[in-house]
C-alpha cells in the first residue's frame, strides 16, 4: 500500500519533471529526538531511453522561525549520496534514507537527482516534518555518578589516611 501511494504521488508529480519524477515519504507516526526513522523516495524514469549515471542525495532545511538554514547530514545521515548505474524506460528505483534525529524543531527533507548531460537537478518535494525534543539529561542517571564518585574519593582518601596511620604506630 505504501509502495503504491508513493507511486501515484510520484505519477501525479510527473507533470513538472521531464524525464525523471522523484516522491519522498516521511515513516509514519511521530518523530522524537534520537529516532532512527527511514524516509522513502521512488525514482521514475518517464523518458523513452535508459538514464545512466543518476546521482541522488538528499537535503535536509530547519524551518524552524527565524532559524532557517540548511542542516549539514555529516551526524544526521550516514548515507547522503546514491549512485543509480543504470535506470531503464518507465523503470524505478526506490531507495531507504536512514536518519538519526539530532535536534528538535520543524524540518523538510527532500532528494534531488542530477541527471548526466543535464543543466538542471530535478527535487522531490519538500516532506515537512516535526521533531520533538526529549529529554537527554535524566537525573537517575546521573546522581548514582554526582553523589557515588565523591563518596568513593572519601573512602578511598580515609582508607589510605588510616593505613598511614597504621603504619606510624598510632
Amino acid at each position: 500500500m505504501k509502495r503504491l501511494y508513493i507511486l501515484l504521488l510520484t505519477m501525479t508529480l510527473a507533470l513538472w519533471a521531464g524525464d525523471v519524477s522523484i516522491a519522498l515519504q516521511k515513516p509514519a507516526g511521530s518523530l522524537k529526538m534520537g529516532d532512527k526513522p527511514v524516509f522513502d523516495s521512488i525514482v521514475v524514469n518517464q523518458s523513452g531511453q535508459s538514464l545512466d549515471g543518476i546521482v541522488l542525495y538528499l537535503s535536509l532545511v530547519n524551518l524552524d522561525k527565524g532559524k532557517e538554514h540548511p542542516v549539514d547530514l555529516e551526524d544526521w545521515s550516514a548515507q547522503k549520496a546514491v549512485h543509480i548505474d543504470r535506470l531503464k524506460p518507465g523503470a524505478s528505483y526506490t531507495g531507504k534514507w536512514p536518519m538519526r534525529l539530532i535536534q528538535s524543531g520543524h524540518y523538510g527533507l527532500f532528494v534531488t537527482a542530477v541527471l548526466p548531460g543535464s543543466d538542471s537537478p530535478v527535487t522531490s518535494p519538500i516532506v515537512h516534518f516535526d521533531i520533538s525534543p526529549k529529554k537527554t539529561v535524566v537525573p537517575a542517571r546521573i546522581w548514582p555518578v554526582a553523589l557515588g564518585m565523591p563518596a568513593l574519593i572519601l573512602i578511598f582518601m580515609g582508607f589510605l589516611w588510616i593505613r598511614r596511620r597504621k603504619a606510624d604506630g598510632l
